[in-house]
């Protein structure tokens, strides 16, 4: 009760006495001094004001730093393109675009296009008069070629056998098998293909009556033109070659062949036509031409 009566007491004599002073009217100096607030409070107070401030510098001098950026990247986009320095960069990743290219396009720039043609040749041999078969046999000639690009490399095998009655002076009859193997180097321009094809010609004579086999081989060169035409399903395909050696006089061949495309893709061809190959040279006793006419059919495929 005392101690109520005299805090009363000085209230009443604080606010009585001129000397008075608001706490809102003291500085932070004497409010620590007097115990109002605690100095350590202030200190955080003024530390955080300091921070937000410190805060807000750094977040206006970032806002700063990206508009410099985006100032110096719009000038370096606004510079005109160095050619040389795409030039250098090209130089530099050239193998992997290289690489890029070979792996998308190889397949587009190969193919192979094999065919198998059922022959009705017919064999003649010319010596002194034609002497025309008896007996002969059909066969399959197999053809295959490779294309890169321009560059084609083809091959096609030709077996034929015949037989012919009572044909020599000395009263036999007369057997013949003959080989004709060609490997062509071949260039596409446009629809045409030309180049040389390596030939090889085997020839083996047997008397029939005495069973005695004469062999003759020869080897010759010839230049090739073979030519292509397509519309929608139909292809036609012609060409002629010609060549000679130190035995032969000459040696031609010419053929026209019209096919079918069996597929939309146009990889299977069925086709039919009319083949000629000659060859005039002469052995050791006498001079023949050996001549192979007659239609033929094909299948061939592109893959």
């Amino acid at each position: 009760m005392k101690k109520i009566i005299i805090i009363s007491s000085l209230v009443l004599y604080l606010f009585a006495s001129d000397d008075y002073v608001p706490l809102s009217n003291l500085s932070q100096e004497k409010k620590v001094e007097y115990n109002f607030i605690n100095k350590k409070t202030e200190i955080n107070t003024a530390g955080n004001n300091e921070y937000e401030k410190i805060e807000n510098i750094n977040k206006n001098d970032n806002i700063q730093t990206f508009k410099d950026e985006i100032i110096e990247e719009k000038q370096e986009l606004s510079k005109p393109i160095n050619n040389e320095f795409v030039k250098e960069y090209k130089k530099d990743n050239i193998l992997k675009d290289e690489k890029k290219v070979s792996q998308s396009n190889f397949s587009k720039d190969f193919s192979i296009t094999p065919k198998l043609t059922y022959s009705f040749l017919k064999t003649d041999i010319y010596g002194t008069n034609k002497v025309s078969v008896v007996d002969e046999t059909n066969e399959v000639i197999p053809e295959i070629s490779f294309k890169y690009k321009n560059h084609i490399l083809k091959a096609d095998f030709m077996d034929s056998k015949a037989y012919f009655n009572n044909v020599l002076l000395i009263g036999s009859d007369l057997e013949t098998t003959t080989k004709w193997n060609k490997l062509y180097y071949l260039y596409n321009f446009k629809n045409a293909n030309l180049g040389i094809a390596y030939n090889k010609f085997d020839l083996d004579w047997k008397v029939v009556k005495y069973n005695v086999v004469l062999s003759n081989t020869e080897e010759f060169p010839t230049l090739e033109f073979h030519m292509k035409n397509e519309d929608d399903k139909l292809q036609v395909e012609y060409g002629v070659s010609y060549g000679k050696n130190h035995n032969i006089d000459y040696v031609y061949e010419y053929y026209v062949n019209l096919g079918y495309k069996l597929l939309n893709n146009d990889a299977l061809i069925l086709s039919a036509g009319y083949k000629n190959r000659t060859l005039d040279f002469e052995d050791d006793i006498n001079g023949y031409k050996f001549q192979y006419k007659g239609p033929i059919l094909t299948l061939g495929a592109t893959f």
